[in-house]
């Protein structure tokens, strides 16, 4: 009787250990923005088209309301964050002008005329 009980108390410590192992969920947010994405905006598209292929934007800033952020981060399991960061441009009349930021794409960023 006295060996049952130690053996049933060594499996119940044994399977208790067990659980006590913690598990990490990678964790991504915002927007995925690819390189393919950005290969197929061209200047001169409108805010709808854009919006077609990238999606809603994550941020829309009251202050600076012809510029648009996709942010994305993820965060593994057991490593480091890692963050990206795109802007799309646009003009007055809502005309896509440039993209910049870490996803790389076709798609240039105004240069400026010398004066």
């Amino acid at each position: 009787m006295r060996s049952l009980r130690l053996i049933s108390l060594i499996t119940f410590c044994a399977l208790s250990l067990g659980a006590c192992s913690i598990y990490r969920v990678a964790v991504q947010q915002g927007n995925v923005v690819t390189s393919q994405q950005l290969a197929e905006l061209h200047p001169g598209m409108d805010a709808l088209q854009v919006r077609t292929i990238l999606g809603s934007p994550l941020l829309k800033d009251p202050w600076h309301p012809h510029q648009w952020i996709y942010s994305y981060s993820f965060k593994p399991a057991y490593s480091s964050t890692q963050v990206r960061k795109v802007i799309v441009l646009f003009d007055k009349d809502d005309k896509l002008i440039g993209v910049q930021g870490d996803v790389k794409g076709t798609v240039k960023s105004p240069e400026k005329p010398d004066a």
